[in-house]
């Protein structure tokens, strides 16, 4: 796909449109299920399913932004939009963990913990879990294939989704073989402690990318294809260099950058200095699957004195 920018570009888009139409369709439906049975449980679900569909409109706007080319202003492309995208996504479901929470102490406090019409809320809420276990499934690969970062976010998301709502069939189906109604809000704040805790990492890999993280997989990548070049090294192949230093790799979404220092012999003219470099620059980007537009790596050349 990395080869062809305009139909990746074109999936990733009807990707994420059809994960915001699903997203409303299944959280009417959750909501349904809610005012049918008055579960806490569900309720929760339902909140989350509000998270999914706003957090798949900013999907979808992040793969429009980040698939633009490098320009004057982003030298380095608009790749970060899919982590501002994916960190925002991740303070939305820490904020439905909260709100969650609180509905559900309330209906213990208040004492409004009576469940209805169970078996209509598992019915619905079982075929809210399936269609989001298996367009989880779909937009967490494609996005893997694609390098899309938001989509894979967006996947993550609905997978997670899809385990909230077997809890919530759970509380339901605990509720009606025990009739012990205050095990349907216990099982709320549960789930919220479990998106909460997928919030915060969303947000702590966001940042990371958003902060020019080094990728430990890129850079191990990287040096050891420049040491395979280390003249005097075991199996060394052409072209060969004297040494390398000053290795920088930051890994964008889709998007590859690479900068390091080679070290040649002194007495090589600059044609033949630029011809190993450009060699060694084009097998870094092959290895990191940079493609069209997919990043880039950079050589300086020094001699080696």
């Amino acid at each position: 796909m990395a080869s062809d920018p305009a139909m990746t570009r074109s999936l990733e888009r009807r990707a994420a449109t059809l994960a915001v139409a699903a997203g409303v369709a299944i959280m009417a439906v959750k909501f349904v299920a809610w005012r049918m049975t008055g579960s806490s449980a569900v309720y929760s679900d339902a909140v989350e399913s509000i998270v999914n569909v706003v957090a798949s409109g900013f999907a979808l706007w992040a793969i429009a932004q980040s698939h633009r080319p490098a320009d004057r202003t982003h030298p380095y492309g608009h790749g970060r939009f899919e982590f501002v995208s994916m960190s925002v996504e991740g303070a939305l479901i820490g904020a439905a963990g909260a709100s969650i929470v609180w509905e559900a102490v309330h209906r213990m406090v208040s004492g409004e913990v009576a469940v209805q019409r169970i078996d209509w809320g598992v019915a619905l809420i079982g075929a809210t879990a399936a269609a989001n276990a298996g367009l989880g499934w779909w937009l967490t690969s494609l996005g893997r294939r694609t390098g899309s970062a938001a989509l894979a976010g967006d996947g993550r998301h609905l997978l997670s989704d899809a385990l909230t709502s077997l809890a919530a069939i759970g509380a339901l189906l605990a509720v009606r073989w025990s009739g012990m109604a205050w095990i349907d809000p216990l099982v709320a704040i549960a789930m919220a402690g479990v998106l909460v805790a997928l919030g915060v990492r969303m947000v702590r890999r966001s940042l990371g990318e958003l902060v020019d993280e080094q990728d430990a997989g890129d850079y191990e990548t990287v040096s050891r294809i420049l040491d395979s070049h280390v003249e005097g090294a075991a199996g060394a192949r052409a072209p060969l260099i004297r040494g390398w230093h000053k290795l920088r790799t930051r890994h964008i979404g889709r998007h590859h950058w690479v900068e390091f220092h080679i070290q040649v012999d002194a007495r090589t003219d600059v044609r033949t200095a630029h011809d190993v470099a450009s060699a060694i620059e084009h097998e870094i980007e092959l290895a990191l699957g940079c493609g069209v537009d997919g990043g880039d790596a950079t050589a300086h050349i020094e001699p080696a004195d």
